[in-house]
């Protein structure tokens, strides 16, 4: 099969091979997968006429309200159900509660595949529209999934759970599982990157995938000529040097034949397969859009009306395939093979528009959910809690014959990989030759080859397929070369790993290292602090140590975090000499909370990462020059913020400076300031002060970058200001 499917097979043969077991296929299916084929597509209707009878009807009420809730129709593409088919789903996958079949990653067009892979669950698709308590998201979101079931949940960024399916794949790969992941797309989202970015990255690693396009013919009002200019959607498989299929997405048994012949061949592991649904919505985008889209609000039917004039929807189009109506289709054909009659056929029709408005009246009858319990509880599998103690200066000192603070954290990966054979690092060069761009990981190359993953260029990828490698049991630490192109991960990191918990209750165990900082003339683009990005991004945990010891246990405990941490490693400190530290004394180094390290009453500066190490030597200038005992505070955690041990320093000086490499304007040390403000303001003896760089990008010339960063000589100048206030 290997061989059969390699990269030398011509499109004929391809072709001729598809052709061959597609006749195979479609002689195999029973009557009774034909039976259950017709039964969920008018299953699948009867429930899209529900939601819109929810929505326009408004008999789902909050308060004196009504509420007609968010929802996505699936009109005319009822033939997805068959999609499933003859994919490894159902009851016979779950192993002491464990889901072992393959995944699949609908959209707001595949209500069929969630119907499918959910045994049919109608209350769920009726409840994820109404937003009351229970599945599939207790009301935290308004889309469908059920990871029980192998069903990840859809996102209005389209292409957040084709990513995710990256890790999930892999991990199937790297355990030798004969499962398949499956992504689904409309025409419109393919011109996401970060979908280019997932469909190029299986490609790369042979993952089992299939990456279905529905080809909507337009996306919401956006024509398929505004979208791509190739000749189809399957055309583009070829820059990914993986194969494709153009199908009729409107013949159910055309859809569950091409979706089990892909999957056979995802499955042997030579790569993923592109499908292309040729399909047409009959609907608005959402139920807001129907009266635009077809010129009026239709009546729920189990037939397609015609749209009128005054929609933006191309009429002769619409009428092509409105006579392609799926079900309509394959009612006909049962009926011709003697599988079904007319009679039946409504039987059918009427026993799931029954079960459809006994599905409205439960969740109608069901509570409104609240939001119960602290903000931590509810966006954290495990929050993070600091011990109470009382500060004590850090007595972990710093020794020439120590390691540095890059062959720390080297070590922290390394005692990782030794406590954890799930534990792999993915990323850009990470794996050898290179061992990452600053070579951190060549002394390890050799004892654990195999955990090291490079992938193509592409953030959204790495970020997306640590939550997917999360979601199955691994423990991912992923690598952005350098923290400040996360840019380009943003969805994945916002809107994927920090908000999986909050939606679905699910554990994401990641850690993304996040090489950053300035002091050594790097220029605009590998020099930022990133970290406030994220500050106020409920679901992310952000650490930020300054020294070899904090970097290697700190990564430590990040790694057996079930929450993903942001682990922010400051570059001017990887070689940074005056810094080294002894492994033998991490036995007795403390990594809970702040730390304090160095000792004072008359002032507390607060800071983190480099410039912690600036204003230690600040403070024992004052001790040296003017006899001033300084309290600096290394608060290690910026999610969350050892918030006792600010207070426990601030109420002992009543005087604090919070010193940041980053721009004073919106930095993390400016919220501590507001924070130090509104919960000390009777102990202070002086305004509270933030100091930081200027706010401008980080230049490159040393000179200017030595004009951009806070200076050791202001920070002293500010100290002594405020001593004397």
């Amino acid at each position: 099969m290997v061989q059969e499917f390699s990269d030398s097979i011509s499109e004929e043969a391809w072709i001729s091979r598809w052709l061959k077991e597609r006749a195979k296929l479609k002689a195999s299916f029973s009557e009774q997968e034909k039976e259950r084929l017709y039964k969920g597509m008018v299953l699948t209707r009867a429930v899209d006429n529900g939601l819109k009878q929810l929505f326009l009807s408004g008999e789902i009420t909050y308060g004196s309200r009504s509420f007609q809730g968010k929802g996505f129709r699936s009109l005319g593409q009822e033939a997805i159900y068959g999609a499933p088919l003859r994919l490894r789903t159902g009851s016979g996958f779950i192993d002491n509660g464990v889901y072992t079949g393959d995944f699949a990653a609908p959209l707001i067009r595949d209500l069929g595949i969630f119907l499918f892979m959910s045994d049919d669950d109608v209350v769920a698709a009726l409840n994820a529209q109404a937003g009351k308590s229970g599945p599939p998201c207790d009301g935290r979101d308004f889309h469908v999934g059920d990871f029980s079931r192998g069903l990840l949940i859809a996102a209005a960024p389209l292409a957040i759970a084709t990513s995710t399916l990256l890790g999930l794949a892999l991990a199937f790969k790297r355990r030798q599982e004969p499962r398949v992941a499956v992504s689904f797309i409309g025409d419109g989202g393919t011109s996401l990157g970060e979908w280019h970015e997932a469909i190029n990255f299986a490609a790369v690693h042979s993952l089992p995938m299939i990456f279905c396009v529905q080809n909507n013919q337009m996306a919401l009002s956006t024509p398929r000529s505004i979208q791509s200019r190739a000749r189809s959607f399957a055309d583009k498989a070829l820059g990914y040097g993986i194969r494709a299929l153009t199908i009729d997405g409107n013949d159910v048994l055309e859809v569950a034949s091409a979706f089990a012949f892909a999957a056979n061949l995802a499955r042997s592991l030579n790569g993923p397969v592109l499908l292309e649904l040729e399909t047409m919505r009959m609907c608005g985008h959402a139920h807001h859009d129907d009266m635009l889209y077809l010129g009026a609000e239709p009546t729920p039917s189990f037939s397609i009306g015609k749209a009128k004039p005054d929609g933006y929807v191309d009429q002769k189009l619409f009428e092509k395939w409105r006579a392609l109506d799926p079900i309509t289709r394959y009612e006909t054909k049962l009926i011709e093979e003697g599988l079904l009659t007319p009679k039946k056929a409504q039987d059918i029709k009427n026993r799931a528009s029954e079960r459809v408005r006994e599905g409205i009246l439960q969740v109608k009858a069901r509570p409104w959910p609240r939001l119960i319990g602290e903000d931590n509880d509810l966006v954290f599998k495990k929050p993070i809690i600091f011990a109470t103690r009382k500060q004590q200066v850090s007595r972990t000192l710093f020794a020439k014959d120590g390691v540095t603070y890059l062959q720390a954290i080297c070590e922290g990966v390394r005692q990782s990989f030794l406590t954890h054979k799930n534990c792999l690092m993915i990323g850009e060069d990470v794996a050898p030759p290179y061992g990452n761009a600053f070579m951190m990981f060549k002394p390890i190359m050799n004892e654990f080859t195999d955990r090291f993953v490079n992938t193509p260029i592409g953030e959204n990828a790495i970020v997306g397929a640590c939550v997917g490698l999360a979601l199955s049991s691994m423990l991912p630490i992923g690598e952005i070369q350098f923290n400040d192109f996360v840019a380009c991960a943003m969805d994945q990191v916002v809107n994927n790993a920090a908000k999986t918990f909050f939606r679905l209750n699910l554990s994401v165990p990641l850690v993304l290292r996040l090489p950053y900082g300035g002091l050594r003339r790097a220029g605009p683009f590998h020099s930022q602090d990133t970290s406030p990005w994220f500050f106020r991004t409920a679901g992310l945990k952000i650490m930020a140590p300054s020294t070899p010891l904090d970097a290697m246990l700190m990564l430590q405990r990040a790694v057996n975090d079930p929450d993903p941490v942001l682990f922010y490693e400051h570059i001017a400190l990887y070689r940074d000499a005056r810094i080294k530290q002894r492994y033998q004394d991490a036995s007795e180094h403390n990594i809970d909370g702040a730390s304090l390290v160095h000792k004072g009453d008359r002032l507390s500066i607060i800071s983190y990462g480099a410039y912690v190490h600036v204003a230690r030597q600040v403070a024992e200038s004052l001790d040296e020059e003017h006899g001033l005992g300084v309290d600096v505070l290394d608060l290690r955690y910026l999610i969350p913020i050892d918030f006792a041990s600010v207070y426990e320093s601030v109420k002992k000086t009543g005087r604090v400076l919070l010193v940041t490499e980053d721009s004073k304007t919106g930095s993390i040390l400016e919220s501590v300031a507001s924070n130090i403000g509104e919960e000390l303001f009777s102990f202070l003896d002086a305004p509270v002060t933030v100091l930081g760089s200027r706010d401008i990008p980080v230049p490159y010339a040393p000179s200017l970058e030595q004009d951009y960063l806070l200076s050791e000589r202001g920070i002293k100048d500010a100290a002594l200001k405020l001593i004397a206030f």
